[in-house]
């Protein structure tokens, strides 16, 4: 019995180890970006005073506000981050698989 090109795929120890791979990165960007989150709700939840503070007297900047624009640049540093490991690392293994299965 011949396996068809989606098995040889699947049974690929490059694939395997590109999916491998590709998991660890994603679930650390996962695990920094929840943990971020969290600890801008965790601060929202126990110290509103802290959060609604403003930064400086007389200004409308409250610490709270400044949170929330972090962990949305936060956010965006990390899918920075991850598009260009992606480019550096993921394309590279998904060519090596490609050139390996005959359709590079």
């Amino acid at each position: 019995m011949q396996q068809t090109d989606t098995e040889k795929c699947l049974n690929h120890p490059g694939f395997k180890r590109l999916v491998r791979v590709r998991g660890r990165v994603s679930l650390w960007f996962s695990v920094m970006i929840t943990f971020g989150y969290g600890l801008y709700v965790f601060g929202i939840a126990f110290f509103p005073g802290v959060m609604s503070r403003t930064v400086r007297d007389g200004g409308s900047m409250t610490y709270g506000i400044l949170g929330a624009v972090a962990v949305i640049v936060a956010g965006m540093i990390c899918s920075g981050i991850y598009i260009w490991w992606a480019n550096r690392h993921f394309d590279v293994l998904r060519r090596d698989l490609l050139k390996d299965l005959g359709y590079e």
